[in-house]
């Protein structure tokens, strides 16, 4: 066609661009804790981490004596940074486990030599290594030994490995390919080349012809006048769904894989895994496994390090019962058999419900 209208006419016909979609990216996305953030399944799964391990509370218990009892908690427990409060410290330091894979407290002694405040370090900041022996951790916090003075908290750990693996690092491609996707899906409006409609003639046009058209066609869109077609013209838009403009199915996979990475149910991240059904027990089930093989992986590590904080032979603990509690029906039913079989009475099912005694 295009030879023919060259031999007819002694012009080049000049065509539109063929629509393209965004380019990919040629090299893999590089990923950070902040760009691994700014994902919404991201920041939300932190979140959900974070907000009930805030929220527990912790026992002290110290071994004397042949036995162990449970003692008032120290100061260093209820306030142990200075300058925030005992939820923002736990927030900061869950936050910084799940992204980095690492928390840093420094420690502030005082004239006894016990720790009195607790600093979060920036985890990108301090660097891990081994002694000239390997027998030993090395830590360095801006040009600074800071050895024997931070406590160091891990996610997760492998042999060989100072630092902790985060599950961002260790699944990297993963969080890659949801960013890609998110800025993919972002851009598909405005880069992709979709044109808005197709205007379609049987007449021959040269390039001004066209120009001219398309130009006043675009003019008449925008000032929302009547648009008037003639010579054969015909308009077509060009229309996408919703799901089909947002890529809505591959982006839940996308999230579903977060979920899995991060150890979140997926309904808390607003997305279903198919041929899940969500009645009460298998939402009381998948609760227990999100505390059991989720939390207690952050909380481990933090009772760990604030036992390590304090006096030898004082141990700290995050106290569950608040997130295993049942419903007020099965505790009435459990409280009533504990009354009968005479191991409980009601001063102490006052205490574990918060009523004054």
């Amino acid at each position: 066609m295009a030879s023919l209208w060259n031999r007819l006419t002694g012009r080049t016909e000049t065509r539109a661009a063929q629509p393209t979609i965004p380019s990919r990216a040629t090299a893999t996305t590089v990923v950070t804790p902040d760009n691994a953030l700014s994902l919404t399944a991201v920041y939300r799964a932190t979140q959900i981490i974070s907000t009930p391990i805030s929220k527990m509370k912790m026992n002290t218990y110290r071994f004397a004596t042949g036995m162990e009892m449970q003692i008032e908690n120290p100061l260093l427990i209820n306030k142990p940074s200075l300058i925030m409060t005992r939820r923002e410290f736990l927030i900061q330091t869950v936050n910084s486990l799940a992204l980095d894979g690492n928390a840093f407290w420094y420690k502030d002694l005082d004239f006894s030599g016990r720790v009195n405040n607790l600093t979060i370090l920036p985890a990108a900041a301090v660097s891990v290594t081994y002694n000239d022996a390997g027998t030993a951790l090395v830590y360095n916090y801006e040009g600074k030994d800071i050895t024997g003075k931070v406590e160091h908290l891990r996610l997760f750990t492998k042999v060989g490995n100072p630092r902790g693996i985060s599950p961002i690092q260790s699944c990297y491609k993963d969080i890659a390919a949801a960013l890609e996707l998110r800025d993919y899906a972002a851009n598909w409006f405005g880069s992709a080349g979709v044109p808005t409609g197709i205007l379609t003639t049987n007449a021959m046009l040269n390039q001004e012809q066209a120009e001219a058209i398309t130009t006043n066609w675009h003019n008449k869109q925008q000032n929302r006048q009547v648009a008037v077609l003639g010579n054969g013209f015909d308009y077509k838009p060009v229309a996408l769904s919703p799901r089909e403009a947002l890529f809505v199915e591959i982006q839940d996979n996308a999230v579903q894989g977060i979920a899995r990475l991060f150890g979140i149910p997926a309904r808390l991240l607003l997305t279903t895994v198919p041929g899940s059904t969500d009645t009460y027990t298998n939402l009381q089930d998948e609760n227990q496994v999100f505390y059991r093989h989720t939390l207690m992986a952050y909380t481990d590590a933090i009772t760990d390090a604030f036992s390590n904080c304090l006096p030898r032979g004082t141990r700290v603990e995050f106290d569950f019962e608040s997130l295993f509690r049942a419903d007020i029906a099965e505790r009435y039913a459990y409280y009533k058999v504990g009354i009968d079989g005479g191991w409980l009475d009601s001063e102490e099912i006052r205490i574990k419900e918060g009523l004054n005694v």
